[in-house]
């Protein structure tokens, strides 16, 4: 019995020996799966008014322009909308330009490259307004229809609708305006060449 014991006790002792010998676990790290949040700088409406330049301009009649934008007043409004039923502001500026003969991207940010800033003072009815709405560049468009109003898909009043460009709302985001059209050119009358035709037909 004694020799049994002193059997088991050698075993114990041989087996702590050999887990004393054993490299030690590794401590575990706790990973961390928390989003971290870098702050983005924020950009000045000038700032990215600077980007667009002068770009392509079209002949034609704002006035019908003007008009073919009041055919779609009430139209629902739906992001990435672009049929008769439903649009949003990029492509009911597309539909109106291209029903007068004027090809326009189907993009804000696109259309904005076309034409040649105009300030506030300036504007007449067919110009481009581009604001910085849902993004930190262009992301809304409306046509200016003249009376401090613009005529666009808006998905604050989820249609085509009128608003007016002094609404806080829209003051604050504007970022600047484009004249995409010169009007066609009206003949005028030339009094001196009047003058000479009737003198000589006499």
């Amino acid at each position: 019995m004694g020799r049994l014991m002193i059997a088991i006790l050698c075993l114990f002792t041989a087996s702590g020996l050999v887990l004393a010998t054993q490299p030690k676990a590794q401590k575990k790290h706790n990973i961390s799966h928390k989003k971290t949040y870098v702050k983005s700088k924020l950009v000045s409406l000038r700032e990215i008014a600077s980007r667009y330049g002068d770009g392509p301009t079209f002949e034609g009649d704002p006035d019908a322009i003007r008009l073919t934008s009041l055919l779609f007043y009430g139209t629902p409004y739906r992001f990435g909308g672009s049929s008769s039923h439903v649009l949003d502001c990029s492509a009911f500026v597309q539909k109106v330009f291209r029903a007068n003969g004027i090809e326009l991207p189907r993009d804000s940010r696109a259309q904005a490259k076309y034409g040649y800033k105009v300030s506030l003072s300036e504007l007449k009815p067919g110009d481009l307004l581009f604001f910085k709405t849902y993004k930190r560049d262009v992301s809304h468009v409306g046509i200016y229809i003249g009376d401090g109003k613009m005529i666009h898909a808006a998905t604050r009043g989820g249609r085509v609708m009128i608003s007016s460009i002094h609404e806080p709302y829209y003051r604050q985001r504007f970022l600047f305006a484009k004249r995409v059209i010169e009007a066609r050119g009206e003949e005028k009358a030339d009094p001196i060449a009047e003058i000479i035709e009737r003198e000589t037909n006499r």
